[in-house]
């Protein structure tokens, strides 16, 4: 149950209002609120109170509210909620949404909460039931908002009796008291309560043990919420108070202490947020405490553990640390130098099973001599909490911390905050140097920490699938051991050549040492082996470069063959050796002979075997989707041809055997196996084939499964003699399930069916087969028409653009007994996508489906052609989410590029929604949502279109686009500051208004910096694919310099770039960042439909550089930059305009 508050206090999702009342009735209620619906006046209260059933032993009364008093009522009320009998129960919970909107309802909740001669269960419960309603009735401007608000009154006696219940003995009720607190606090601190922080501040010195825990509570909530406007007269009273707390070891206990730098990072993030946007904040309100608190942590770090130290309060330390060095780094510089060999020595300390004291390189200071270890640094050294000893090899046994929550502060997550201190170093120009000239020892210890944990035998000897989940590469797990190998993979992006070295030299040194052990009669040996093979497998490409080209010294052959193969001969060996070996020898075919390939390649194919472990099986399928892999890249795949008919075989044998997340690999690997030799895969079609239709039906509610047999029938498509065959096996299957009622297949199953049919049809080559033009097309678009489902409709409307893309005259040429054309029931389905009746949803791709039937039906369609526009007008008017409207605006954007004269012909003779012509309500809708559109095709549709709308205005003098008037920039008020929820809440927006040509060149500038940000960003990325030679000591010391230069600048560019950062809420700042979505990232799996149109192949960036310029030429060119702000002049400038 304390686990279950912590989630709650973390703002996890609430619990049923059953499970509450279950929770509360055995006396642990939980602090989590249930879900309630509120009665929003007196006449709704009066109806529930008349429904409420009286019957049944312990029943409310309906009358009683009015004739008891309503805290007599609200006490009866909760004695009933916690009734075994379920019809009491729910009468209950019914009771309860009436007396909610009374008045004193909150008061009495409160009074009941604090009572000391009270129930326990019935406090537990009141308190549960008060904190929700500080979320929902306290303050019409919170997101959870359901009135009424809480009155005046009633809110001034509710804040003055609540303080009490932080003293409370029982921690339950305390943790909710302070959850209410912190909440009610949130709103009306310091204008409403100013007296909050001095009670607080009271109760912290007050030495009273559960006053200082209810205290610490209500800050840890308050800071995580706290607005911009709040921190400044927050920062100066709680961080020297968390300070003193966190430096009196003697009087606050280690958890306390713990929650005082926990308060102390997060308002070390919000601060820096802060900071982003008004200079001066960091200085004003963390800078003046940053030594005291860095000095008091490098102490805290060398405290061995005990009665004023554990794992857990260094764990919080290290992300206090972290948080200073990412947010602040320029203060951070001088305590580094204490601050690296206290961190490397708690680091390899506990992990090391070799020598007791490493030698401290992070520093660059000179090693570490027994001489020099102070007391402290010896028993960290001596600490019986080590990794390897505790948790790899289960040599001794250790007793973890545990908060106040009931969270287990294990020992791995000291280790977590040791890696993340170091992804946070190489992040910084400051500080990566000292990881590099580490990196031969942090990459020894790092090996270390990746070894297979005696816990981690256990769960995946019992269960593979798990095995599965927690090494896939996408896991979803988190060890120290994945960890491990994230930092591993950082380093090496890094610092490419220098980490091969270091990997080959820690790894030489590892199997050396493992020798030694092995040959000591040790039973754990094998595991480093395996953590070798496995950090030599994760960067194999650096390795096996930097090996072949002479860079790094490391006999390849001889591991290979010395231990690879040599462990695969074991006759005892784990099965996770035995299974890694394989893995591993996948992974560097680049550096075998043929003769050593064939070798591993029979290993491989034995392992597949089902006398085989689970375990061995699962990396041999791992294995073998390496060597397809690996060998297609080097056009080696022949080597594998022999070996394909066991592989196959020994996939359709896991295949039956297995479900979930075995299954998932067998199909990734089935696929790939697929692509290997056209040949093979047409005579195993007859296997490969029916087994996918039997996994897709049986498995068809697991999206990624069926996710998977569609890239089997899209290899299988590609192959033209498998498409036959395949499709007499598959087309059937297909119809009968859209064909079918949907109350008699799974949900979802009819949607997925469509999918794979526009798989297939997107990767047969024209003419398609009489199956899927005259049996399989009129099904779809009839199931398409039928279906009332978003997803069948949307699935639909895709499949149908499948064939008017691949096979339009054959579409056009088919005939329905009525002498429809496949053109009509096209038609048909764009009509229905568009119908103003169904949800917006239903047009989410219409837009891509139209404008293909434009570009490739063209002249064809006549006047449905404008049938279609107005429903999409029509649809417009309708939509709210940006993907639909995106969807229905691309149509328009096309058409600008195909048809401009008479797009703007039509939309003039329609009338909008307001009686003005539609052009003036398709240009708002879009110049508003031009900044937030996404895909890389779209952004260059939409982006060019502008430009030819633009140039179009200007060369015409179109009166129809100059007249017409859209929204500019939102207006601040200078002292307004940050936008917080409450500030947005209370002030509308106001926005200038413009012409619309001048808001169309504002956009494409904004366009312009935005696809400059994206390539930059690639450009990055591809440079540390680059082969660095031997420059990186000239490039470290360039880096420190540019570093410097590079914050002078930002430094004096921030002084003057207030425009455009105003008005965001402090909450959005923290959690996004406009490029982040990676603009131009490409999608997995590009349309086939966007890769054939020119405009796909443009250089954005070359594009639009040219268009200005060249528009900067123009005459007119002073009456559009006179509206440009300094973001936008700074882009301009920047392409020499």
């Amino acid at each position: 149950m304390k686990r279950e508050l912590g989630t709650a206090f973390d703002g996890s999702s609430t619990p049923s209002s059953a499970s509450v009342c279950a929770l509360a009735r055995s006396g642990t209620a939980s602090t989590t609120p249930a879900p309630q619906h509120y009665c929003c006046s007196a006449s709704c209260a009066g109806r529930n109170m008349a429904g409420v059933n009286t019957s049944g032993p312990g029943s409310v009364s309906a009358a009683g509210p009015i004739q008891q008093g309503l805290k007599e009522a609200l006490i009866e009320t909760l004695t009933a909620i916690l009734s075994p009998v379920q019809e009491v129960r729910a009468a209950a919970e019914e009771q309860i949404k009436v007396l909610e909107v009374t008045e004193e309802f909150g008061v009495h909740l409160a009074e009941l909460t604090v009572d000391p001669q009270g129930a326990l269960a019935i406090r537990q419960l009141a308190s549960v039931i008060l904190k929700q309603y500080v979320e929902t009735h306290w303050c019409a401007q919170s997101e959870k908002f359901r009135p009424p608000e809480t009155t005046d009154r009633a809110k001034g006696a509710i804040r003055e009796l609540l303080p009490a219940g932080l003293r409370e003995a029982i921690s339950k009720v305390r943790s909710s008291v302070a959850y209410a607190v912190s909440a009610i606090a949130h709103w009306d601190w310091p204008e409403a309560w100013p007296q909050l922080f001095t009670l607080l501040m009271e109760m912290l010195v007050s030495g009273d043990v559960n006053a200082v825990h209810g205290a610490m509570r209500v800050l840890t909530e308050f800071t995580r919420e706290v607005t911009d406007t709040q921190m400044p007269l927050v920062a100066p009273v709680i961080l020297p108070e968390m300070y003193k707390i966190f430096t009196m070891a003697e009087v606050y206990s280690i958890r306390t202490r713990s929650r005082a730098v926990e308060i102390f990072t997060t308002c070390a993030n919000l601060i820096f947020a802060i900071e982003e946007l008004e200079k001066g904040a960091a200085k004003a309100l963390i800078f003046p405490v940053v030594q005291q608190f860095t000095e008091a942590f490098v102490q805290a770090l060398q405290m061995p553990d005990g009665p004023s130290s554990d794992s857990g309060l260094k764990m919080e330390v290290l992300k206090a640390v972290t948080a200073l060095v990412k947010n602040f780094p320029k203060p951070m510089v001088s305590s580094m130098q204490q601050i690296l060999p206290i961190v490397w020595n708690t680091l390899t300390e506990s992990a090391s099973l070799y020598p007791p004291f490493p030698v401290c390189v992070v520093c660059g200071a000179t090693p570490i001599s027994d001489q020099r270890l102070t007391r402290s640094t010896k028993a960290l050294a001596e600490r019986s909490c080590t990794y390897v000893r505790t948790e790899v090899n289960y040599t001794e046994e250790v007793d973890d911390p545990i908060d106040s929550d009931g969270e287990v502060l294990g020992f791995e997550n000291l280790v977590f905050s040791i890696f993340e201190f170091v992804h946070t170093l190489l992040e910084n120009s400051k500080f990566k140097s000292t990881v590099k000239k580490a990196l031969p020892e942090l990459i020894y210890y790092i090996i270390l920490y990746m070894q297979i944990t005696e816990d981690q035998i256990k769960v995946w000897t019992a269960n593979p699938q798990q095995f599965v989940e927690d090494e896939d590469d996408d896991t979803f797990s988190y060890s120290v051991r994945i960890s491990a190998q994230d930092l591993l993979l950082a380093v090496a992006t890094e610092f490419q050549n220098e980490s091969a070295a270091a990997l080959a030299a820690a790894a030489t040194r590892h199997l050396q040492e493992a020798e030694q052990s092995k040959n000591g009669g040790s039973e754990h040996w094998w595991k480093v082996h395996e953590a070798c093979m496995l950090s030599l497998g994760s960067v194999k490409t650096i390795i096996t470069e930097n090996v072949k080209s002479g860079r790094v010294q490391f006999d390849m052959h001889g591991f290979l063959a010395s231990v690879i193969l040599a462990d695969l001969n074991l006759a005892a060996a784990s099965p996770f050796l035995l299974g890694r070996a394989l893995w591993a020898a996948s992974r560097l075919t680049a550096a075998m002979s043929p003769e050593l390939i064939q070798q591993f390649l029979q290993a491989t194919v034995s392992g597949l075997h089902d006398s085989q472990p689970p375990s061995v099986r699962i990396s041999a399928v791992r294995a073998i989707w390496g060597y397809c892999d690996q060998l297609k890249l080097s056009e080696s795949t022949h080597v594998l041809q022999p070996f394909l008919p066991s592989v196959l075989e020994g996939l359709v044998q896991l295949a039956a055997q297995f479900s979930s997340e075995v299954l998932t690999l067998v199909m990734e690997t089935l696929c790939i196996v697929c692509t290997v030799d056209p040949a093979f895969t047409t005579s195993a079609e007859n296997k490969i084939c029916p087994l996918t239709i039997a996994i897709f039906l049986k498995y068809s509610n697991d999206p990624v499964v069926a996710s998977l047999a569609q890239d089997i029938f899209k290899e299988l498509a590609q192959i033209e003699a498998c498409q036959g065959p395949m499709q007499m096996r598959l087309i059937p299957t297909l119809v009968s399930i859209m064909q079918a009622p949907p109350d008699k297949i799974p949900s979802g199953l009819c949607a997925t069916a469509i999918d794979i049919l526009t798989t297939v049809v997107r990767h047969t080559k024209p003419p398609l087969s009489e199956l899927l033009v005259c049996q399989a097309f009129p099904v779809v678009a009839q199931c398409t028409l039928r279906t009332d489902d978003n997803t069948t409709m949307q699935n639909g409307g895709e499949c149908l653009r499948a064939y008017v893309s691949v096979a339009l005259e054959q579409v056009g040429q088919w005939r329905d007994e009525q002498g429809h054309s496949g053109l009509w029931y096209v038609m048909q389905v764009v009509s229905q996508l568009l119908d103003p009746r169904t949800s917006e949803f239903t047009a989410a791709f219409v837009g891509r489906l139209v404008s293909t039937l434009i570009a490739r039906a063209g002249t064809e369609l006549g006047e449905q052609l404008d049938q279609i526009l107005r429903a999409i007008l029509s649809k417009m008017q309708q939509a709210e989410t940006l993907s639909v409207m995106q969807s229905l605006i691309m149509v328009f954007a096309h058409l600008v590029h195909s048809q401009l004269e008479p797009l703007l012909e039509f939309l003039c003779s329609l009338p909008g929604p307001t009686g003005k012509p539609a052009l003036e309500f398709v240009m708002t809708e879009w110049m508003s949502r031009q900044h937030l559109f996404y895909g890389q095709y779209e952004g260059k549709v939409s982006t060019v279109a502008l430009c030819k709308l633009l140039q179009h205005g200007l060369n015409t003098n179109d009166k129809r686009l100059q007249d017409i008037v859209v929204k500019g920039e939102e207006i601040f008020s200078p002292d307004e500051g940050i936008r917080t929820r409450s500030k947005s809440a209370k002030n509308p927006e106001r926005w200038t208004n413009i012409p619309l040509l001048v808001k169309i060149f504002k956009l494409i500038v904004n366009e312009l910096s935005s696809v400059v940000e994206a390539n930059a960003t690639r450009a990055a990325a591809a440079d540390w694919c680059q082969d660095s030679g031997d420059m990186w000591e000239e490039q470290e010391e360039e880096e420190e310099e540019e570093g410097e230069e590079e914050e002078e600048k930002e430094e004096e560019e921030e002084e003057g770039e207030d425009e455009g950062l105003a008005g965001h809420l402090l909450s959005d700042l923290i959690a996004c960042n406009k490029y982040d979505d990676d603009y131009y990232e490409d999608d997995d799996d590009e349309d086939p439909d966007a890769l054939k149109d020119p405009i796909y192949q443009i250089d954005l960036q070359a594009y639009l550089t040219d268009f200005l310029t060249q528009f900067a030429q123009q005459p007119c060119y002073g009456m559009f930059s006179g509206h440009l702000n300094g973001a936008e002049r700074r882009v301009l400038q920047s392409i020499g305009i």
